[in-house]
């Protein structure tokens, strides 16, 4: 897990806190060791470890309301920089956040955390290490069909929003379909879709989200990475 890098749930954290390969299933509510590890890798996450910098686009609409952050992040270094702060960007090392950084700091920060969440979170399977059960062949929670349902579990402390859940549905080829996000682990939850997986170099992300009556959009653009041997890729 990238150093300092700490848990955001919810649909979204600071826009009016809206929120923020397959194997055999195991037994319902056994623990399959590695699962979490499995769905990153379908993501290419053996190949992060190859990314100097990233750069995207965190974009929402909502209505007629578009919301859009973008971002540059160093992960070696665990440098942010972004780009659309009112007044001047505001670039800062995630290592150096206390209780007595700047308050416009610590918002800008909790913005990225939401934001990258949202891009790799496959990743976070692996980084921030939650308790994941497989459910087996489940209804998706969006129009029809099937995926492998995998519950996505969060301490009920650390973190911002302590006791999180992710309902996450896989298809045949083992990447996201989508997932119900169930705010404390209730009972209730909030769906979205995973739509338009692209390769980002040597990564995989997905980059386009909808809500069941598409009235909500979350997605991405302004892709890039640069590696640490130089190369560049690039998705507009």
């Amino acid at each position: 897990m990238p150093q300092g890098f700490m848990r955001v749930t919810g649909w979204l954290l600071l826009i009016a806190v809206l929120l923020i390969p397959s194997a055999a299933s195991a037994e319902e509510g056994a623990r399959p060791e590695g699962i979490g590890q499995t769905v990153a890798d379908t993501y290419d996450f053996a190949h992060w470890d190859q990314i100097e910098e990233i750069h995207f686009t965190f974009n929402v609409l909502r209505g007629d309301k578009h919301t859009k952050r973008s971002w540059r992040w160093r992960p070696k270094e665990d440098f942010v920089s972004y780009s659309e702060y009112p007044g001047a960007p505001i670039a800062y090392n995630r290592g150096d956040l206390d209780q007595k950084s700047h308050e416009d700091v610590i918002k800008t920060d909790h913005r990225f955390i939401n934001d990258s969440y949202w891009l790799l979170f496959p990743y976070q399977l692996v980084w921030s290490d939650p308790t994941i059960t497989d459910e087996g062949e489940s209804g998706l929670p969006i129009g029809e069909g099937t995926g492998r349902k995998l519950i996505v579990q969060y301490p009920d402390d650390g973190g911002y929003t302590p006791g999180d859940a992710y309902d996450i549905y896989l298809n045949n080829a083992g990447t996201i379909v989508q997932w119900d996000f169930r705010k404390g682990g209730g009972d209730t939850g909030r769906a979205m879709t995973w739509e338009a997986d692209v390769q980002l170099g040597p990564i995989k992300v997905c980059t386009d989200h909808y809500n069941a009556d598409k009235s909500f959009r979350l997605w991405f653009d302004g892709l890039s990475v640069t590696t640490v041997d130089g190369e560049k890729f690039k998705i507009e």
